[in-house]
């Protein structure tokens, strides 16, 4: 029994000594160099709607925004979130038919903490609105409205689709892409 017990203290300090080693494993190299203080993302809950038009009661996106940022603080430290619109011609995205154009900015003071204390607002563009910003644009039936958020915070640093992953843009938690589809029947 003796042995045993000495046998078994032997293992555990052997054992121990090489659980300290580092890894070289692929993963914990790019765990290593991945940021994970200073990102933000804006998470949408909810869905926008698919199809919008001209007439009242389907004339609104309305979006429901939450802002979470990389270093788990629940203390709002974004200055605003911006909402840049473009129109197209076909649901891919290749017949351009406006420029992108800030269409609505929600400022960090339209926010408020929610009960899983993280800042949420809710916050809508009307279609006459993207028509008043685009005039005399000659829109086909239907046309596509992209809709981008760009993430402003406090220390100037911007935050919006093309610096997020699969995992952030379309995964199930993050649900953060900060880019939108929305077809318009104009």
């Amino acid at each position: 029994m003796k042995n045993i017990f000495k046998f078994l203290m032997i293992a555990m300090v052997v054992l121990a000594g090489a659980s300290c080693e580092d890894s070289d494993l692929i993963i914990d190299e790019v765990l290593d160099t991945v940021d994970t203080q200073t990102g933000a993302v804006v998470r949408t809950i909810g869905d926008l709607p698919d199809l919008v038009n001209t007439n009242p009661g389907t004339d609104i996106i309305e979006m429901t925004l939450e802002v979470q940022q990389g270093n788990g603080s629940f203390v709002p430290d974004f200055t605003e979130v911006r909402a840049y619109i473009q129109l197209w011609g076909d649901q891919d995205l290749t017949t351009q038919l406006t420029d992108e154009q800030l269409i609505s900015t929600f400022a960090e003071s339209e926010f408020s903490i929610d009960a899983n204390g993280l800042p949420r607002g809710t916050f809508e563009i009307s279609t006459q609105q993207i028509l008043d910003a685009f005039p005399g644009a000659e829109l086909p039936v239907p046309t596509f409205i992209a809709i981008r958020l760009e993430l402003e915070m406090a220390n100037g640093t911007v935050f919006t689709n093309t610096d997020v992953g699969g995992q952030v843009s379309g995964g199930i938690y993050f649900n953060a892409p900060f880019f939108y589809r929305v077809i318009f029947i104009p």
